[in-house]
């Protein structure tokens, strides 16, 4: 791999390892440039991540992100660790691991068509405070009618978002599964509507129709994105063609990653040996 773009936020510390990063490259011989890259270094977190994929996905070449950021779950390499990138690329001895990302389509209430392309999960709420209806159809078939706050469908990388802070499973990457997860349903004696995260087969097509859409005021965002400001009438959701490379400098497991950036947070004092001396 010689040919390299470099993309970034604006914060200061990323300025600065962009800058580093892009003088170690030139002295190595790289060609930087946006036009016909082989591989996109992302300098950012999370957040730039997705950014960059969102933007940057129709290249068809893989991300290898250098963590500036907080959380780093996407992220392959240290600030630090920049040094070995020269060697990295050009010998092409890093981990190549492929996320699966969703297709959404929307109808508006005006009968506009949208499409966009999730990564990581996709949100659906109301705008105004008002409960939520939408009926779910799985594979065509009526599955629930569903009241409450909003809804998450998530990637199996997604399910390190927002859905497992909202009750949802935590999906191990490499599974051929999505999930769809409530926000806070209302359960009475009238309502029966999904209360725990549904775990699906790739393979499974969701539609949620609105309920008395022109009623309502819903909208989508996929990864953290408005799909479009216009309320919408109904959503499908299914696997797309479009899956996402993501390189990594080690042998990094998903377990030792969920472990350090969920769990631990790089604190290790539960997994030591209690001091006999206490």
């Amino acid at each position: 791999m010689q040919r390299i773009y470099v993309y970034t936020n604006r914060v200061k510390r990323s300025l600065q390892v962009k800058a580093q990063l892009m003088e170690l490259l030139r002295q190595a011989g790289f060609v930087l440039t946006k036009t016909n890259p082989e591989v996109i270094l992302v300098v950012g977190g999370d957040g730039t991540m997705l950014s960059a994929i969102r933007s940057l996905d129709h290249l068809n070449v893989p991300f290898l992100g250098v963590n500036t950021g907080s959380l780093g779950f996407l992220p392959g390499i240290l600030p630090s660790e920049i040094e070995i990138l020269p060697k990295l690329l050009s010998e092409e001895t890093f981990y190549t691991e492929k996320y699966p990302t969703l297709e959404v389509k929307a109808n508006s209430l005006s009968g506009k068509k949208y499409t966009s392309y999730c990564f990581n999960e996709v949100l659906i709420k109301q705008h105004q405070p008002r409960l939520l209806e939408i009926l779910i159809y799985l594979d065509d078939k009526p599955f629930n009618y569903y009241t409450g706050d909003g809804l998450i469908v998530s990637t199996p990388i997604g399910t390190t978002g927002y859905s497992i802070w909202t009750g949802g499973a935590a999906i191990e990457s490499t599974l051929e599964a999505f999930q769809i997860t409530p926000i806070h349903p209302n359960d009475n004696r009238i309502n029966r509507p999904l209360k725990h995260s549904l775990v699906m087969p790739l393979t499974t097509k969701i539609e949620l129709k609105v309920v008395r859409p022109q009623h309502r005021s819903v909208l989508a965002a996929v990864d953290g994105i408005h799909m479009t400001e216009e309320y919408l009438s109904d959503l499908l959701i299914r696997i797309s063609d479009k899956p996402v490379r993501v390189l990594r400098a080690h042998d990094t497991t998903y377990f030792d990653l969920f472990r350090n950036k969920i769990i631990d947070k790089h604190i290790y004092r539960y997994l030591e040996t209690p001091d006999e001396k206490r």
